[in-house]
């Protein structure tokens, strides 16, 4: 547990209700919760993107790095109508991971229902020992 030293005490406004809603808003984005589970065949990856639609997201599979990112669209005001306070941030989340082995990206798989993205990526087989003939 922080505690701040007395040498420097919190300024009592600090506790006002007001002062939460003088924060900066922040473009930071968020890190989706995950559950990842593997076979002998394959990863199976699924992440938690609530307020996104499937459009908005977007999977990109380089070598062993996966990455899942989503930004949901800013609801804009009705016709005739100006925002006055908007303190409901859009969400925006980005995840990057590093695969124990390649993944197969032209057979892998997705599926978005009920703000959840399950993704299953087949695991690339090695390749045999091979003869090499020598001349």
């Amino acid at each position: 547990m922080f505690v701040l030293p007395l040498a420097y005490p919190m300024p009592r406004r600090a506790f006002h209700p007001g002062w939460a809603r003088s924060l900066p808003r922040t473009d930071a984005p968020l890190r989706p919760a995950m559950d990842a589970s593997e076979d002998d065949k394959a990863y199976t990856l699924s992440f938690d993107l609530p307020g996104i639609t499937r459009e908005q997201v977007e999977v990109t599979i380089e070598g062993r790095e996966l990455r899942v990112e989503a930004k949901a669209d800013d609801a804009a005001p009705g016709e005739g109508a100006r925002v006055l306070r908007r303190e409901r941030q859009t969400p925006r989340y980005a995840r990057r991971l590093e695969l124990g082995s390649e993944v197969d990206a032209e057979a892998a798989s997705a599926r978005f229902a009920n703000g959840v993205l399950t993704l299953t990526l087949p695991k690339r087989q090695p390749a045999g020992a091979r003869k090499v003939e020598v001349r």
